[in-house]
């Protein structure tokens, strides 16, 4: 796990399809944005898992034991791309407190129907998923997404004022005052 800020850790595999982990701790319990492909080795169970959209890379490391964990309700669909983890439940939120954190989700189709991102609002960190990569790249939507709803997407969180994109894919990217650092 590397640190990248008070209480954020991510984790990650060497293997390119694997999406990213972050780890959100507050007092011994964790929160975790994405699980993975289930190559991950979890020595936690997390207290709540987000999962930003429903493809395998992302939901396929969740554990049959994990009580909360959310997907958006879109994605909860037949579409042949998407796993929909049996314990999964409906996102029914918009914000979430999670010790110190304030966590805002945001609904970014595109890639697929339900794809989110979540900004966490004091740090200004945004846990984009697959909707935004480092260097204004972006997820595919060619398997179940909409070009027209990423860029609508792409638009919306643009416009959040954000200071760290943390995708689920690639590097890292800091911005200030609106312009990448």
């Amino acid at each position: 796990m590397h640190k990248i800020s008070d209480g954020i850790l991510m984790m990650r595999t060497n293997e390119r399809v694997c999406s990213t982990v972050y780890v959100l701790e507050h007092e011994g319990k964790r929160l975790i944005i994405d699980s993975g492909d289930g190559k991950l080795a979890f020595n936690f169970t997390p207290e709540i898992c987000i999962l930003t959209h429903g493809h395998y890379d992302h939901a396929k490391g969740v554990k049959p034991e994990w009580k909360n964990v959310f997907l958006h309700p879109a994605d909860f669909s037949k579409k042949p791309y998407i796993t929909v983890p049996p314990n999964a439940k409906k996102l029914d939120f918009a914000t979430l407190s999670f010790g110190p954190f304030q966590l805002e989700m945001i609904h970014t189709p595109g890639h697929t129907d339900g794809s989110i991102c979540i900004l966490e609002k004091k740090s200004g960190l945004l846990f984009s998923g697959d909707t935004k990569f480092a260097q204004g790249d972006y997820g595919r939507t060619d398997l179940e997404g909409s070009e027209e709803e990423m860029q609508k997407s792409l638009a919306r969180i643009d416009k959040l004022g954000w200071k760290l994109l943390c995708p689920a894919h690639g590097y890292l990217e800091q911005r200030e005052d609106g312009k990448l650092i």
